[in-house]
């Protein structure tokens, strides 16, 4: 009888050991329920930032774009360069913005050129020859380029938990009345 009562005690009730394990993986789950949460929480504020970023972004480029056409026109488009930088009204002052308009870096080389032909089908060899031949031409499109095309860009930041994010614009401008000087002579 005794075999018996043993038995039936060691079914009778959970041992101590057990309890505590069930007891540690329910406290893990509940860890990785919460830091779930918490993460996607994170990640619904952030996608809202990007969001209400990408609009400030877009508005800050049409005033930009609005006050440095105005420039340019008047001006012409070295003296209308410039760089400018503030931070938002509230709600939204934790968003910071710079804008800067300078000279465009587009430029056309020959070997991008030859590399565009080659890619549309023509022969290595006639591309080489066609930019040879239209060296002056290449020369004056970016000598017009360099005297009527204007680079804007617009970037907005903003800091969340440590890290700085950003949402980058940019456009060009080109005077109501441009610049055309040709040349003769081609760059090399």
């Amino acid at each position: 009888m005794k075999h018996t009562n043993k038995l039936r005690n060691s079914k009778a009730g959970f041992t101590l050991v057990e309890v505590l394990a069930a007891t540690l993986l329910f406290v893990l789950a509940i860890f990785a329920i919460v830091d779930s949460q918490n993460s996607s929480q994170r990640s619904v504020a952030q996608s809202e930032r990007m969001f209400y970023a990408t609009l400030l972004a877009q508005s800050k480029m049409t005033e930009m774009e609005l006050k440095f056409q105005k420039l340019l026109d008047a001006n012409g488009l070295e003296s209308s360069f410039g760089k400018e930088n503030g931070s938002f009204d509230a709600p939204w002052d934790q968003f910071k913005w710079t804008a800067q308009f300078k000279e465009s870096s587009v430029s056309l080389s020959p070997a991008v050129m030859e590399k565009y032909m080659i890619s549309m089908g023509i022969e290595p060899e006639e591309a080489r020859v066609q930019m040879e031949e239209q060296a002056l031409v290449l020369t004056n499109v970016n000598k017009l380029i360099k005297e009527n095309y204007g680079e804007l860009t617009v970037n907005v930041s903003w800091e969340y938990f440590g890290n700085i994010y950003s949402i980058p614009l940019l456009t060009h401008l080109i005077p109501k009345k441009p610049k055309i000087e040709l040349t003769t002579t081609v760059e090399r």
